[in-house]
């Protein structure tokens, strides 16, 4: 329709149109903008045809061939030597009832997605079969990155300015790590969500008391990582409560640890339940308290609640007689 309405107005007003400036270098369709950038002329076989202005407080876009907001990022009116210039890939504002589809039939290029920080339309990808959770010609920048609409392209998230349209934070509001199906691993599960959380470690949320946990950068999770051993070799699972990585005895034993038994014991020191003599549990309160470590070459003796170099030491892990 809007291809039928254009003929129209140029075969009402071909006559009148000036011929010797501008100059139409194709016997085909072709749109001139003019220096000014309030208008632009169409060329109708090799002839140009001054077409109706731009309205009050907008421009002529050379690079999406339509009028835009005066000022705004889609105002791409450059004057050299009295011509507009544009460079780079065109970026196609919203052109009213236009669907996605006839603006890339009719002007092809990038067109910003109008309420989606993380996603853009690219007129060149055509899916054969459109992607769940996606629609034909949507492309979404990779999490955490954000679209913008200045360059054209994915960006980090904190050099790009997305105006009214909304900033995810979660990487599971990103189209694209939606489940495409039924037996998918749910979105909560691969990604740790950062939101509300300050900088630093914080606990996977799907994946509390285990190895995992995330990095977070301004309410984004950038890292995923797990626990390594610790000096000693032994397994780490990461606290909540903690926010860091800490050894079994740290962690309850509800919760898959091995966290000595305080709640019944005075206030004191007792050996290792691990059997381990170069430690002993500190329990205070009716809490654990930590294990502490002796020095290289003592013993814990529980008899007298100290470590002692193990010749000096009664109990199980001393060789003291006669104790």
């Amino acid at each position: 329709m809007l291809y039928i309405a254009v003929l129209l107005i140029v075969a009402g007003i071909i006559s009148a149109a000036p011929i010797a400036d501008p100059q139409c270098n194709t016997s085909g369709y072709q749109i001139i903008p003019k220096a000014d950038c309030k208008g632009y002329y169409l060329c109708v076989f090799g002839r140009p045809v001054e077409m109706p202005p731009c309205p009050a407080r907008s421009k002529f876009s050379a690079s999406v061939n339509v009028c835009v907001p005066e000022g705004s990022v889609f105002d791409d009116c450059k004057m050299e030597g009295g011509l507009p210039v544009t460079d780079g890939l065109p970026i196609i504002p919203d052109a009213g009832p236009l669907s996605i589809e006839e603006r890339c039939n009719m002007f092809g290029g990038i067109i910003v997605h109008p309420t989606e920080c993380q996603a853009y339309y690219n007129c060149s990808v055509r899916y054969q079969t459109v992607p769940r959770l996606l629609e034909q010609h949507l492309v979404e920048c990779p999490y955490p990155e954000l679209f913008n609409a200045e360059t054209k392209q994915c960006e980090h998230f904190e050099n790009v300015k997305c105006g009214s349209r909304r900033e995810f934070k979660d990487a599971c509001d990103y189209r694209r790590n939606g489940c495409p199906s039924a037996h998918c691993i749910p979105c909560n599960v691969r990604f740790g969500n950062c939101e509300g959380k300050p900088n630093g470690l914080a606990p996977h949320g799907a994946k509390l008391w285990s190895p995992y946990y995330v990095v977070c950068y301004k309410e984004r999770a950038v890292e995923h990582n797990t626990c390594k051993a610790d000096d000693s070799g032994r397994t780490q699972l990461f606290h909540p409560d903690m926010n860091q990585c800490v050894p079994l005895d740290m962690i309850p034993r509800d919760h898959g640890g091995m966290m000595p038994e305080c709640e019944t014991k005075l206030d004191g020191l007792y050996p290792d339940v691990s059997g381990r003599c170069d430690r002993y549990v500190n329990c205070k309160g009716g809490k654990y308290a930590g294990t502490v470590k002796c020095t290289v070459g003592e013993v814990f003796d529980f008899t007298r609640a100290a470590c002692l170099p193990e010749h000096e030491a009664c109990g199980p892990c001393g060789k003291l007689e006669n104790c």
